[in-house]
């Protein structure tokens, strides 16, 4: 329980971050939710929610309230939120505090005023909404505010969010409909092709995460992979190795390269110099696919870095944004004007 008066919500596609002013991110939980399917009674929410994936009877569903960067049940986000927001300022707090929220980019404003409303009902007084692109920058430790163009692929589950920065305006900016979760599907549809073996999210997840690359390592590495056989319907294991999986990945990494091309076509002449001396960043949870920043570099030709902590860097530039907010005034929260709050009861 934290007595405080500012909170910062990431809710990502994946998993759900909040911070504390003054003492960094408190809470790392899974975004999903498990549900009664008939009274839509809430039954698990967080990791423990994700541990049921796959493995529900009949009359209860376990879902992750946001795909690929959009909301498919505000119903079951305000369930969520209201659940963690609880965890995090205790049910019986004195007083309800802003927070400060990481919207998914290209969000519509209706939807986005909508999600402003469900997370003032679930115990917060105002909401103050960031571009996730703005906080994932900041996180990562670039100075956006800075008379220099610099660039960062925020790469989430659901979508990648690409901006260049100058003076504390997003200058070019575009959303990609490649993430992590295009990487899992990329990985199914491989597996049911070459080894007639069905597999689930959580294993493809598995996949990518330990063994999944971008390029050659400098060592194969294998690992097995349980699903259902597409031959006998039954239970069946084969080996995976990580040179599959690059063969695997191949298209939708052919996918991201193509779009990161058209963005710098679209960047200002000036800018784009300021990014090849500067360099690129790389954050959001799915840039952590080993050796995705050198295959960036080698075919935009332009040295690309992979942050500290990528998975974190929204959460990190939300308690960054709450911690010193005078530093970051000049900054502007939501593409292209500084924000004010929606919503003040």
């Amino acid at each position: 329980m934290f007595g405080v008066d500012e909170l910062g919500l990431d809710l990502g596609t994946s998993t759900l971050h909040m911070v504390v002013q003054g003492k960094g991110i408190v809470l790392s939980e899974p975004a999903y939710v498990t549900y009664d399917r008939q009274t839509r009674d809430v039954v698990a929410v967080g990791e423990e929610a994700r541990r049921m994936y796959g493995r529900t009877p009949a009359g209860l569903i376990v879902e992750r309230p946001l795909r690929d960067g959009r909301i498919r049940s505000f119903d079951l986000v305000s369930k969520m939120l209201r659940y963690f927001i609880r965890k995090v300022v205790g049910k019986r707090a004195a007083f309800r505090p802003r927070l400060l929220l990481a919207l998914p980019g290209g969000m519509a404003p209706s939807e986005r005023q909508t999600l402003v409303d469900v997370i003032v009902d679930a115990g917060v007084r105002s909401v103050v909404p960031v571009d996730e692109n703005v906080a994932a920058a900041i996180g990562a430790g670039i100075r956006i505010d800075q008379p220099y163009g610099r660039m960062n692929i925020d790469i989430g589950g659901g979508r990648t969010n690409v901006s260049v920065f100058s003076f504390g305006h997003q200058i070019v900016w575009d959303i990609l409909d490649v993430g992590g979760d295009k990487f899992d599907e990329a990985i199914v549809d491989y597996l049911r092709k070459k080894h007639n073996l069905l597999i689930g999210a959580r294993t493809a997840e598995e996949l990518k995460i330990n063994i999944g690359s971008a390029r050659m390592r400098g060592a194969k590495l294998e690992m097995d992979a349980c699903g259902r056989s597409l031959v006998s319907g039954l239970p069946r294991a084969v080996t995976v190795n990580s040179e599959e999986l690059i063969e695997a990945l191949d298209e939708p990494l052919r996918e991201l390269i193509s779009a990161l091309h058209r963005i710098i076509e679209r960047t200002p002449p000036e800018l784009a110099s300021d990014i090849f001396d500067e360099g690129i960043t790389l954050s959001g949870g799915g840039a952590q696919l080993f050796g995705l920043a050198e295959v960036i570099s080698d075919q935009l030709r332009i040295r690309t870095t992979l942050a500290d902590e990528p998975d974190l860097c929204v959460a990190h530039g939300l308690s960054a944004l709450i911690d010193d907010a005078d530093r970051y005034e000049n900054v502007d929260l939501v593409s292209g004007s500084r924000s004010d709050m929606l919503r003040d009861d």
